[in-house]
């Protein structure tokens, strides 16, 4: 664990000309703003229509130019595939096979569904597939998402659900890091449950679901407090909960300016109803 936020890797946001599509390019376009990075600009034509593709490119570019017409910017035509030419390029750029300024790992951008699939889809095939795959951190932005209503005071909201490994402090240090650099507070929470065999004991269930609550307090205040004292600034909040992970994390993220859920069996289910962008981590 570390206070210091690394230098960042490029943000590499796909582009599909889509209006689903256009609140991802705006977020990933702010995020490189305000982090300084490289934005790269990813289309997959399918390798059949390159004027094209190359004209949404520029149209997108374009876009970027109303954010931040003083940030560079990359444009990547491939015929891959959306998702693995976002996680490709990533490697590529990760392994310094491309240019120096493009080295460091990369946070990767999509809109939450894009221009295909029908009208009531709610999460496209390429956000759900990078949502549940291992892979570089992806962030998937809800269409009509518009970085600038976020209040200055929204929080990052983060998921510490027991079970899922080194990601859930993955998800503590991107979070902490994210509202340190923008003075933002952090909402950490952390659902849990009553085992069915407690239940069965001879012990009043008030009694022991307020055991059970006791403990889920203490163990969590117990896993911030190292991330309190790497980030002094940032005022956390901790809220160990009974509720269910999809429901509780969905709530607590209404007007936040970020939620980061740990890869795992409630990203796809957070990802797909989420108010606001979602880091998968």
């Amino acid at each position: 664990m570390s206070a210091t936020v690394q230098a960042p890797g490029p943000v590499l946001v796909g582009v599909d000309g889509s209006t689903n599509n256009a609140s991802a390019v705006a977020w990933a376009a702010a995020e490189a703003a305000s982090s300084r990075a490289p934005l790269v600009l990813v289309h997959d034509d399918g390798g059949v229509n390159e004027p094209a593709g190359r004209a949404t490119l520029e149209r997108a570019a374009s876009e970027v130019a109303r954010v931040d017409r003083d940030r560079p910017v990359i444009q990547v035509l491939t015929a891959q595939g959306p998702a693995t030419a976002l996680v490709r390029t990533a490697e590529v750029m990760e392994a310094g096979e491309d240019d120096g300024e493009l080295a460091g790992s990369a946070t990767l951008v999509v809109g939450r569904r894009g221009s295909g699939g029908f009208r009531t889809l709610r999460l496209g095939s390429t956000a759900r597939w990078l949502a549940t795959v291992d892979g570089p951190p992806t962030v998937i932005v809800p269409s009509g998402w518009d970085p600038g209503v976020v209040a200055p005071d929204a929080p990052v909201v983060v998921d510490v659900t027991d079970g899922v490994g080194d990601h859930v402090e993955r998800a503590l240090a991107t979070a902490m890091a994210r509202a340190d650099r923008d003075d933002r507070p952090v909402v950490a929470v952390a659902p849990w449950h009553v085992p069915g065999d407690a239940v069965r004991t001879e012990l009043p269930i008030a009694e022991v679901w307020s055991d059970h609550a006791d403990r889920a307090e203490r163990e969590l205040e117990e896993r911030l407090a190292p991330w309190r004292t790497a980030y002094p600034r940032v005022r956390v909040v901790a809220v160990a909960t009974d509720r269910h992970p999809v429901a509780a994390l969905l709530d607590h993220a209404l007007g936040s300016e970020l939620l980061v859920v740990a890869r795992g069996p409630t990203a796809c289910a957070v990802v797909e109803y989420a108010g606001c962008p979602v880091a998968v981590v």
